[in-house]
């Protein structure tokens, strides 16, 4: 993995999930980082508007979706 996750990194590794909605606990499993290292990439995607939040799951966790761009 390289040193600083992109937004590319991100969506790469949201559209492998296969899944609808995920968390950026998801990502970062997927991704073999921890969350403050998956952060700048994070919000890059989302500032990007290829990555937008759905809502929060009972436990409070952000759900996320990509959304096509």
């Amino acid at each position: 993995m390289p040193e600083s996750v992109t937004a590319e990194d991100v969506v790469g590794a949201a559209q492998e999930l296969g899944k609808d909605e995920f968390s950026r606990d998801d990502l970062g499993e997927k991704l073999g980082v921890e969350r403050p290292e998956l952060k700048p990439g994070f919000k890059a995607a989302r500032q990007a508007g290829r990555i937008e939040k759905v809502r929060k799951d009972a436990d409070g966790t952000g759900l996320f979706r990509l959304t096509g761009r």
